[in-house]
């Protein structure tokens, strides 16, 4: 993966996190050659997650709602003709860490624990915790504790791998938004 087109972008929500993502360099150049937007309608969404990649298949195979729905899919994300559609986009990022900054307490435990369904996270906590058990918790809800001393990070627990459980249309919308804050940034960045 090239280096420089890994990100570190605010999250779409909940405010005040931050997202650490890895683009996918092949999908990323795919679109931007062909300036396809993100695809951030749900219906088109769910399409494309019922159809394969690159491979054609036939639209009287689509139920009516999808041969309907195959119509208005965005430049890129798909190749429409009379009698087929082939899929071509793919998730355009990956996020790899959520990270949410602050004191630690079990409101911030909360809102690091939003992001469960789409990457792992952890809370960087400016001061060690007051409760004994602040540590104990969030390694059983999977949340990595960092302690940031002026700069220097100390993990004082890992956060836990992510693993999806599923592949749904609102998990491939939030990387989608995730991946256009990428990109305005990189645009931003360039100027």
């Amino acid at each position: 993966m090239n280096q420089d087109l890994n990100r570190t972008v605010p999250a779409p929500e909940p405010k005040g996190a931050t997202l650490h993502l890895t683009l996918d360099e092949a999908e990323h150049e795919r679109r931007q050659y062909l300036a396809s937007p993100p695809i951030l309608d749900m219906s088109a969404l769910d399409l494309l997650l019922a159809l394969p990649v690159d491979i054609p298949v036939p639209l009287d195979a689509l139920e009516w709602s999808q041969q309907r729905n195959v119509r208005q899919l965005l430049r890129g994300a798909a190749v429409v003709t009379r009698t087929h559609v082939t899929r071509h986009a793919v998730r355009p990022c990956r996020i790899d860490l959520a990270t949410v900054s602050g004191p630690p307490t079990r409101r911030n435990l909360e809102r690091a624990g939003w992001f469960a369904p789409f990457c792992s996270r952890a809370l960087i906590i400016p001061r060690e915790p007051r409760r004994k058990d602040f540590l104990t918790e969030a390694d059983f809800w999977g949340i990595g504790i960092t302690l940031d001393h002026d700069g220097e990070h100390e993990v004082l627990v890992e956060p836990e791998p992510w693993m999806p459980k599923r592949h749904t249309p609102a998990g491939w919308r939030y990387v989608e938004r995730a991946y256009k804050a990428a990109t305005v940034a990189t645009v931003q960045e360039a100027a």
